[in-house]
Order: structure tokens, then C-alpha cells, then sequence
């Protein structure tokens, strides 16, 4: 009897030329999911793993872990190149609406102005002589 492990391989997709990553248990073939993304990939193991309790192949995690670091590295590389062909006429409207949104800035709140209270006075006294009597 072999002890069960959970295996990730990568799968071609009927759909589309992509590749897939397929997720499974050895020895049971209910449990097996596919993924778009290494990364997903890599979040459903473990999720498996912690329901489960079953250990993921180190074979599997490897392969994970250098196709996600290879996905971050080809982003990185992409992001500068895509600032550098955009012409100056393209840049010049970012830089307009960039200073549109920092000029229009929200009006500073008023204070309340707080009612003075007013002295509370009694009846004014009246003369002691001047007292009627109903």
C-alpha cells in the first residue's frame, strides 16, 4: 500500500492552447481539480493538504515555485518596457488628469459656530414698596 500524496502536473486544456494545472490525491481520482494559474494551483494543495492532512510532493511544490517566480519575473520585465513605448502625446493627458485630481481638492470644512449662551436672569427685583397684592 502507498501512501497517499497530492501530486500537481501540468495538463493540456481541450478548450484552448493553454496549459493547466491539474491537482489530485494518488489513488483517487474523484478528488483531482484544475486550475488556470500556478499560483491557484499552488493555493489549492494547500487547501487540500489542511482538509486533508495529507503531505504535497516536494517534486510538485518545486515546480510551483519556479513557474510562479518565473510568471513574476516575465510581469516585472513587462511593466517597464510598457512605460518606455508609450509616446509623450499618450503620457501628457495622465499628467493633465493626475493634476486635475490633486487641484480639485475638497473643501476644508466649516466650523459650527456655537450659539453664545445667554446669562439667565430672574424677574427684575421691584421696589419694595410697589408690591400688590391680588
Amino acid at each position: 500500500m502507498e501512501a497517499k500524496v497530492i501530486i500537481v502536473s501540468v495538463v493540456k486544456s481541450n478548450k484552448s492552447e493553454n496549459n493547466v494545472w491539474a491537482v489530485a490525491i494518488t489513488g483517487e481520482e474523484q478528488n483531482q481539480a484544475y486550475c488556470k494559474s500556478a499560483w491557484k494551483a499552488m493555493k489549492f494543495a494547500f487547501m487540500l493538504k489542511k482538509q486533508t492532512g495529507i503531505y504535497i510532493e516536494d517534486g510538485s511544490l518545486h515546480m510551483l515555485s519556479e513557474e510562479i517566480a518565473r510568471q513574476k519575473a516575465a510581469a516585472a520585465a513587462e511593466q517597464p518596457a510598457e512605460q518606455e513605448v508609450q509616446p509623450e502625446a499618450e503620457q501628457q493627458p495622465e499628467a493633465e488628469a493626475k493634476a486635475k485630481k490633486e487641484k480639485k481638492a475638497r473643501k476644508p470644512r466649516t466650523k459650527k459656530v456655537q450659539a453664545e449662551p445667554k446669562a439667565v436672569t430672574m424677574a427684575p427685583e421691584v421696589p419694595n414698596d410697589l408690591i400688590a397684592f391680588l
